[in-house]
């Protein structure tokens, strides 16, 4: 790197604000605890909660004081960011990273620069880029972030499908789709760890974020802020040997060698970073890994089918004495029940309207104890039992009727998706 033998070069004061900016606009970022999702261990959230308490009242009063925006900001990050507190939240950042900048570069211009700044704010901005491609890049890898397309999916059509809802389907559907975008991931994370592969780090993880970043905007998948600042942030550490990239890549000049000598003289400092630096890499590997392999045990590929996994198809549907024809104007009669999760199952009826129920089952008395979703006094019991292992006979009332139901369980195996699979050969193209 460059740098420490430059310490005599006086940087101008555009130069300094930028760079304070960047060091204060990427701290913000580092130290945001607003979302639901947690990077850090949970201890750290706590211990930052005034300060996430700071930002929950300010965004608020903001929208509405300042933007006087039509509605009021109560929706805080949760498994979408890119809420109207999270844009509210990025303007804030914007603003006081640019006036803390002036400020810090005004008060302090008998600096001549920042170089030492630099260097340590690039490691810790590193580390912290790496983690995050980490968990996402581990998420990939174990299949959590995109599972195969579960029963609901594989019942519903093409339009029905949000187009976030279409791009999980497509990634989900390939083991070695997912093996190859985490595995770029993680690639990145461990080249960003070095300062020898730092270069080549970043300019993967600019690869690897460019594609993310489209794949948010074009589907509509509610990341874009957060992707769009892992590739300023890639860029930034990129920038750093722009001049190097210039020469090899549009100049056809050699390059430099980057100066990465380490700064600290006495042996116990560089003892200390080494053995901090390992410590960074093992906790990053730990928090990132280590919980995705306990996540894939709840959910994802991973998790174990829950009783009565599958997609029943109604053949035999009775009320009270009555055997209901299968017309697609009935309201009563079952058209198919998805058993997709553990306790949820989905009614579709026969006029194509669909119940979603919780239910509990007593596998010692053979009940299943029914509650719909969205009014928990709508509920009925039916007894259960399977004459054999595709069919199912469910035995019971709702509201006062005596139902009956006989259903049958489909084979997984027909759907196209399922049974397709990989082909080396393809004599012609299989586009259905």
């Amino acid at each position: 790197m460059q740098a420490f033998d430059q310490q005599n070069n006086r940087w101008r004061f555009a130069r300094r604000t930028w760079f304070l900016f960047i060091v204060v606009y990427f701290s913000m970022l580092m130290i945001d605890f607003t979302s639901s999702d947690e990077l850090y261990p949970h201890f750290v959230y706590i211990l930052f909660r005034p300060y996430t308490n700071f930002w929950n009242w300010l965004v608020p009063w903001t929208g509405k004081n300042i933007l006087r925006l039509r509605y009021p900001i109560t929706i805080t990050p949760n498994g979408s960011g890119d809420t109207t507190y999270n844009y509210v939240l990025q303007l804030l950042w914007m603003v006081l990273a640019m006036l803390i900048a002036i400020v810090w570069s005004l008060a302090d211009r008998k600096r001549l620069s920042y170089n030492q700044l630099r260097y340590w704010i690039r490691i810790v901005l590193r580390y912290y880029l790496a983690l995050t491609l980490f968990v996402y890049g581990f998420d990939k890898i174990i299949k959590l972030q995109f599972p195969f397309p579960g029963l609901y999916r594989l019942t519903e059509s093409y339009g029905d499908s949000s187009p976030m809802g279409l791009a999980w389907t497509f990634l989900g559907y390939s083991k070695g789709y997912n093996f190859f975008t985490g595995g770029a991931e993680v690639l990145a994370g461990c080249l960003l760890f070095f300062k020898r592969t730092t270069l080549f780090g970043a300019l993967v993880a600019m690869t690897v974020m460019c594609n993310v970043v489209a794949m948010n905007f074009a589907y509509d998948i509610p990341v874009k802020i957060f992707s769009t600042n892992l590739l300023v942030l890639s860029g930034w550490l990129a920038w750093y040997d722009i001049h190097r990239i210039i020469n090899v890549f549009f100049l056809n000049k050699p390059a430099p060698s980057a100066q990465l000598g380490m700064p600290l003289q006495t042996r116990w400092k560089k003892i200390l970073q080494t053995s901090l630096k390992i410590a960074a890499i093992g906790f990053a590997f730990f928090a990132t890994l280590g919980s995705a392999i306990k996540a894939s045990k709840e959910y994802g590929d991973a998790l174990p089918n829950p009783f009565l996994y599958g997609i029943y198809d109604t053949q035999v549907f009775v009320n009270k004495t009555d055997t209901l024809p299968p017309l697609a104007t009935d309201s009563l009669r079952w058209k198919r029940a998805i058993i997709n999760y553990e306790g949820y199952i989905r009614i579709i009826i026969q006029n194509d309207s669909i119940r979603r129920m919780s239910f509990k089952a007593d596998t010692i008395n053979k009940t299943l104890a029914f509650t719909a979703l969205n009014d928990s006094t709508d509920r009925f019991t039916f007894r259960y039992r399977m004459p054999d292992k595709d069919h199912l006979l469910l035995e019971g009332s709702i509201h006062s009727d005596s139902i009956s139901i006989l259903l049958k369980r489909y084979d997984l195996n027909k759907f196209r998706l399922v049974n397709r699979g990989f082909n080396w050969i393809n004599e012609e193209p299989f586009n259905r």
